[in-house]
């Protein structure tokens, strides 16, 4: 972890308990889980991904692809390590890719990588269930929505609306400000105006879509909480199952952080929504 991340981490004040947690699997493998790391899912450097496992997988297990933010222009697996050990830890397989990040890259090459990577996990990994959650956090969870919301994208992916079990999305982008008006890293990641509409996740909801659980802390000032209830307010209108955890108190990088400890509200509400 490098100086900036650490500053990231602790820019919100997290408790103790959540940055004890978070340290803890970020930094220390665990005895109830097993990492395959740096599995290659194209030729370039970054198209990689680790998957981690529970050390007993059971015959149907539930499967989450996790992609991390960073307003698509920083970020990496590495760092999301917490993410990978501590959810495998409570039963779940966990893939956590990496992607292009931009300008080096412009859209549409990280949804591709995105697509790609999922394409490898159906017909590479040995342990594949089936079927897969679609989760990320902040630009993660806006390319997780934007390829699983799409049928364009689920074909480029090779999976259809049924292989997809539901999204899990924290503080995610959803849609984007007018091109002219819109942050800087809108702009490096879109490369073009003329992609404008069709990389928003919002304009790509339809009724046919699994149910989404959306998570969202209200003091989020990095991607205002109005993303996440804006969505939850379409997808309720066109009938698809949809919940929003709006956390008090949390901020952006904080509701991430805590997923880390088993005793987050996130897991009961999550958990609980997906198991009705």
């Amino acid at each position: 972890m490098n100086l900036a991340t650490l500053q990231l981490f602790l820019s919100e004040q997290p408790s103790p308990a959540t940055l004890f947690s978070t340290g803890r699997h970020l930094f220390l493998p665990n005895s109830q889980t097993r990492e395959k790391r740096g599995l290659s899912y194209g030729s370039e450097e970054r198209q990689q991904l680790d998957i981690y496992e529970p050390n007993e997988i059971p015959a149907d297990p539930d499967m989450i692809a996790f992609f991390y933010g960073g307003g698509w222009i920083t970020g990496n697996k590495d760092i999301h390590r917490f993410i990978g050990r501590s959810w495998a830890k409570r039963g779940y397989v966990v893939a956590l890719p990496n992607y292009r990040l931009a300008p080096e890259v412009r859209y549409p090459d990280q949804v591709e990588d995105v697509a790609r990577s999922l394409k490898w996990i159906r017909n590479k990994y040995e342990n594949y269930p089936g079927n897969i959650y679609l989760a990320g956090h902040s630009a993660g969870a806006h390319l997780a929505s934007l390829v699983g919301f799409s049928k364009k994208w689920r074909e480029i992916a090779g999976l259809d609306s049924e292989a997809i079990e539901g999204f899990i999305l924290l503080s995610g982008v959803y849609q984007f400000y007018p091109y002219e008006k819109a942050d800087y890293r809108v702009r490096e990641f879109l490369g073009e105006k003329r992609y404008w509409r069709e990389a928003q996740p919002f304009n790509q909801v339809n009724d046919s879509l699994p149910p989404v659980f959306l998570a969202h802390g209200k003091a989020d000032t990095e991607v205002l909480p109005e993303q996440s209830i804006q969505l939850r307010d379409k997808l309720e209108k066109l009938g698809v199952r949809t919940e929003l955890l709006l956390e008090s108190g949390r901020g952006h990088i904080e509701l991430l952080l805590e997923t880390s400890r088993s005793g987050a509200h996130f897991w009961t509400s999550m958990e609980n929504f997906f198991g009705e």
